[in-house]
This record gives structure tokens, C-alpha cells and sequence, in this order.
């Protein structure tokens, strides 16, 4: 008893010297194994990544090989019923294009099962060609219904429904792997990653007992969040010391700021993955039976009289057969990756750009436009295509939300920010604006007020902007109006500090 009470008086009237030493050399080994679990951390998430690319360019792939087949299908159906009668050519020139795509969709998956189902694809892939080509002659021999009756059978009765459940049996084992791979991916990692925090609050705790100092318990309490995964908490802790471990506490802290970065930004990447490949699902089974509506009723508007009272019908469900094919290109927009290539751009030619877009709707609706750029704004560093997207979206909604006129006024002007200087750009309209009630949840996807609408309008806009290492707020007031706020970095090296 002794001892220790000596060892523990010893210890608190060490020099400053033998402390920094003590603490060099109880800290050194949990420093290395954060360094290594933070390699090892950026390892297998650029793995992960590079697996998720590779399975969302494979599902692309596959919606290409999905998108020739049924429109080599369509084609069929148009030349027997002589909707078009070079329909023929264009079938044989699809089906010089599908073959190196199906190639390619092949030769990237080595899994058995995935194997399987390609056969099985191109064997059916044979079958409808040769139906098809029989079914050509045929009707070039006039013998119109022997190959009416010969696709009926084979095609509609037969291949169709076999070709449908491949299609769905891909995208199935598909999801299957990405699920496996992902809890194989989090399983590992929260090994780890629990063994590491274990060791690193172990420590820390012997090195609290031997010198209770303030910036210690503070960077062992960091370590105890970031262990629970209360990165935010982590992060808001206030370090008052100015010494060496202080600074190593308030590096803890920007590392829990990016870890939460990190966090969010993987469980948006499984999130969208998941719903991009539902979200393909549902259009293979929308698409097919809308194609085949719509082809119906644009054979039988072709064979109604001029002055038949049912051709307003016929037009109608075409309109919206076209409707639900806008909306369901809306959802595979959102859910499909999108490369992301910054430039240097002046604020003021993309709102010009993005205002030619709607000028007849503007004239058509009377909105008076004001647009107010300061002059000399910097270059906004970001990618034009989805800032333009993001303002087509906001500003449309401002143009639904005037359908009877009123003003849309666009400003520029600089600002800065933690990370650098800004361009905040301001998008209000006179309509009539947006209940407190639903105003938090505008930029959800699938969130929207409106009869017809999609619901990803804000949402596409929100996630492009914040791509571009933006920020997009909206503020309204009902029967005064809504504003809509976006601020852009100004410069690649702004971007960068930021990410």
C-alpha cells in the first residue's frame, strides 16, 4: 500500500520533462494504432466505393442491355401492325448494338449465379431473334395473320413472360450481393473498429489516473463519443488548454467532424444505391405495360375517322402515358450517380442560360423578371450541369407556385464563409408559399404538396448543390412567398478546404 501511495506521489511531482516523456511513451502506441486503423478505415472504404461503382456501372450496363431488348420487342410489334414499316431495319440495327453491350454486362461479374442468368439471357435473346426474323418473312409474304398468330404465341405467350422474370431474377441477385458484400464490409469494420476505441479508452484512462490532467479527460471523453458514435458531441466539446494535448484533443475534433462526413456520405451512397436499383425494378415493370398501351391506342387513333368523337380520348391516354414515363425518368435521375467535374463559372451566364429555359412560360404565366448580379462576383467553382439542374428545379417550382403572374426576383452577391469566400445566390417568388408545417420537409425526397408532382424537384436541387459544396435553405411565408437560398465556393481550393 505504500508503494503505490509512493508510485502515485511520484508521478504528481514529476518534472515537465519526465511527463512529456511518460505521456510520448504511454501515447505513442494508441497513436500508431490510430494512424493504422485510420488507413486501414480509408482502405476498405475506397474498397467499398470502388465495389459500389463497379455494381452501379454493372446495373447501368444491364438497364442498356434491359433498354435494347424490349425496344427490339417494340419494334416487332410496330412493323406487323405497320406502324412503321422500316421497323424491320431498325430491329436488325438494335441487334447489332445489343451484343457488345451484353458482352460487356458478362465479362464484368465472375459470380456463378450472375453467370447463369446472362446464359440464360442471351439464349432467350437467340430464341426472339429467330421468332422475329420468321415472323418478318412472313409478313412480307402477306401472310399478315399466320405471323400475327406466330408472335402471339411465341413472343407474348412464351418468351415475354420468361424474358420479364430473368430480367427480375438479375436485379434480385443484384440487391442480394450489394446487401452481402455491405454487411460483410460494416461486420469487419466494427471489429476494428470496437477493439481499437477498446484499447484507446483503455489507455486513456491510465494515462488520466497518472496525471489528471484537464485536456486529458477531455480527449478521453472525445474518444468515449466517437466510440458510441456521437460524432456531433465529440465535436462541440470546448478545449480550453493550449498545450500539446490539447492540440492533439482538437485534431480528435476534426476528426469526428470528418468521420461524421464520412459516415453520412456511405450511408447516402447505400441509400441511393438500394433506391436506384428498386427504383429500376419498378420501371422495367411500369415501362413495358405503358409502351404497350400507348401502342394500342396510337394504332387505334391511326385507324379512327378525322371527326371520331373518341380520338379526344385516345389523345388523352397517350398524354398521360407520356406523363408517367416523365416521372419515372424523374425518379431514375435522381437515384442514378452523376460524375461530378467542377469549373470555373460566372454566376450570372448560368441564370441567364437557366431563364432562356422558361421564357415562354414566363410570358405565357405574366411573371415579371428582376435579376440583380453584383458586378465583379469571382467564378463559382462547381459543375455546370448540376447547378443549372438545381436552378431548373427551383425555379420551376417558383413558376408553379405563380400560375396567375407575379415576380421572380434572382440576386448574386459575395459572402464568405469558414471555409472561404462565397456566392449566394437568392430565388424569391410571389406566390403563395409554403405551410410551416410542410416547410421542413420540402428538399425529402418524395416529399411534395402538390396533386401531381414527384416530390424530388428540391430534393435533386439539395443534393446537387450540396455536391458542389454548397448549402441550399428555404424560408416562406404562406400568401407572401418563398426564397430560396443557395451559396456556392467561389474557388478549387475553397472546395477543397471544405471537403
Amino acid at each position: 500500500m505504500t508503494c503505490f501511495q509512493g508510485e502515485g506521489h511520484s508521478a504528481r511531482n514529476m518534472t515537465f520533462k519526465k511527463k512529456l516523456l511518460l505521456a510520448f511513451s504511454i501515447m505513442v502506441v494508441p497513436l500508431a494504432i490510430i494512424a493504422a486503423q485510420a488507413l486501414w478505415n480509408l482502405r476498405e472504404e475506397t474498397r467499398a466505393l470502388t465495389t459500389l461503382g463497379e455494381s452501379l456501372s454493372r446495373a447501368r450496363v444491364f438497364a442498356d442491355v434491359e433498354s435494347v431488348l424490349y425496344r427490339k420487342l417494340r419494334k416487332v410489334r410496330d412493323y406487323l401492325t405497320g406502324w412503321d414499316t422500316q421497323a424491320d431495319v431498325e430491329f436488325e440495327r438494335l441487334d447489332t448494338l445489343l451484343h457488345p453491350q451484353m458482352e460487356a454486362w458478362t465479362k464484368a461479374t465472375t459470380d456463378p449465379e450472375d453467370l447463369r442468368l446472362a446464359g440464360v439471357l442471351e439464349r432467350l435473346d437467340g430464341e426472339i431473334d429467330r421468332v422475329a426474323r420468321r415472323a418478318f418473312a412472313l409478313y412480307r409474304d402477306g401472310k399478315h395473320e399466320q405471323a400475327s398468330r406466330l408472335i402471339q404465341v411465341e413472343v407474348n405467350g412464351r418468351l415475354l413472360p420468361a424474358l420479364d422474370g430473368t430480367v427480375k431474377a438479375i436485379y434480385s441477385a443484384s440487391r442480394t450481393h450489394n446487401i452481402q458484400r455491405a454487411f460483410r464490409n460494416l461486420q469487419a469494420t466494427e471489429r476494428s473498429t470496437t477493439m481499437v476505441l477498446i484499447l484507446i479508452i483503455v489507455s486513456s484512462a491510465v494515462f488520466g489516473i497518472l496525471f489528471s490532467a484537464r485536456p486529458v479527460g477531455e480527449l478521453k471523453t472525445m474518444i468515449e463519443m466517437l466510440g458510441r458514435g456521437e460524432f456531433v458531441r465529440a465535436r462541440a466539446i470546448e478545449i480550453r488548454s493550449r498545450d500539446e494535448l490539447a492540440g492533439l484533443a482538437r485534431e480528435f475534433a476534426k476528426m469526428a467532424e470528418r468521420l461524421k462526413r464520412a459516415q453520412e456520405e456511405i450511408i447516402q451512397s447505400e441509400k441511393l444505391a438500394s433506391l436506384g436499383q428498386m427504383s429500376a425494378a419498378v420501371a422495367h415493370g411500369l415501362r413495358n405495360p405503358l409502351a404497350s398501351i400507348r401502342a394500342v391506342a396510337q394504332l387505334s387513333l391511326h385507324q379512327l375517322p378525322a371527326i371520331s368523337p373518341q380520338r379526344e380520348h385516345l389523345l388523352a391516354i397517350i398524354a398521360e402515358v407520356d406523363r408517367l414515363e416523365k416521372r419515372i425518368s424523374h425518379l431514375l435521375d435522381f437515384t442514378k450517380p452523376v460524375p461530378f467535374s467542377p469549373v470555373g463559372q460566372k454566376v450570372g451566364d448560368v441564370i441567364e442560360r437557366v431563364l432562356a429555359v422558361f421564357s415562354e412560360k414566363l410570358a405565357r404565366q405574366g411573371v415579371d423578371v428582376k435579376v440583380a448580379v453584383k458586378p465583379g462576383l469571382p467564378d463559382a467553382w462547381v459543375d455546370s450541369f448540376q447547378i443549372e439542374q438545381a436552378f431548373l428545379e427551383v425555379i420551376s417550382n417558383a413558376l408553379e407556385a405563380m400560375p396567375k403572374g407575379g415576380t421572380l426576383s434572382i440576386a448574386a452577391v459575395a459572402g464568405r464563409s469558414d471555409t472561404g469566400a462565397r456566392i449566394e445566390i437568392s430565388i424569391a417568388d410571389t406566390g403563395e408559399g409554403i405551410a410551416e408545417t410542410a416547410l421542413a420537409h420540402v428538399s425529402e425526397p418524395f416529399f411534395t404538396t402538390k396533386a401531381d408532382g414527384t416530390g424530388l424537384g428540391l430534393a435533386i436541387a439539395k443534393r446537387f448543390v450540396e455536391q458542389n459544396r454548397g448549402s441550399l435553405t428555404i424560408a416562406s411565408r404562406e400568401r407572401e412567398g418563398t426564397v430560396v437560398t443557395i451559396t456556392l465556393p467561389t474557388s478549387a481550393t475553397d472546395t477543397a478546404r471544405e471537403a
